[in-house]
């Protein structure tokens, strides 16, 4: 069922958190069209874009603009050896191909935070390596317990019965690769002022959830 989108009050800040723009070689989406969608619907995109931090930049560049008060967010879905991982406040680039355990040294080594996106997807070929994610999941901040691109529902509700199991707060995002799929998953959490405060936030942060079978 396609539900409204609630506007933040003043207190609460709504986030996309996994979002593509056409810095990714897979997505159609350009940085102006993120921009914009965020002029309209108040909502800021976590752009993590494969293996490149340009787009996070550019977009938070322009959003920035307007509110210097909006703090900058630079992300990276950064392709390891062993699957994907997101980078978040990272301060530069982190480069693919590295294994899981030294992308998430170097994640540690930026103060940035480690998000494991759609870890029990099965249609996607750069998922997490099972074995991998339970040997590095103490290292790993957050689990995308939300992606509004899994096909199903059982891959999210497995991501968030793992999360619980490891005591790891949960995020949400669209994985917006098209125009249409931007905020259909996005996280409403208390205002942060960097990593610690979102990770300490994110734990009670009510999450709004539109799978792409419903647009």
């Amino acid at each position: 069922m396609t539900q409204p989108v609630p506007r933040a009050p003043n207190e609460t800040v709504l986030l996309d958190m996994h979002v593509h723009s056409d810095y990714s070689i897979d997505s159609v989406v350009s940085v102006g069209a993120i921009v914009r969608a965020w002029e309209r619907s108040g909502i800021l995109p976590l752009v993590c874009d494969h293996n490149s931090i340009a787009g996070s930049r550019e977009v938070y560049s322009r959003i920035r603009r307007q509110d210097p008060d909006i703090l900058e967010i630079l992300a990276e879905e950064i392709l390891t050896r062993d699957g994907e991982i997101i980078g978040a406040f990272l301060t530069e680039e982190i480069p693919p191909g590295l294994s899981a355990a030294e992308t998430l040294d170097a994640i540690d080594d930026q103060g940035a935070l480690s998000i494991v996106p759609h870890p029990f997807c099965t249609h996607r070929l750069c998922t997490i390596d099972q074995g991998v994610l339970q040997d590095v999941i103490d290292r790993i901040d957050i689990v995308e317990g939300y992606n509004a691109r899994n096909r199903s529902p059982e891959a999210d509700i497995e991501a968030r019965a793992f999360a619980g199991e490891h005591k790891k707060p949960v995020s949400a995002g669209s994985d917006a690769h098209t125009h249409i799929e931007f905020a259909g998953a996005f996280v409403a959490v208390a205002p942060f002022e960097g990593p610690g405060d979102l990770l300490l936030n994110l734990k009670d942060a009510p999450v709004w959830c539109r799978p792409a079978n419903e647009r």
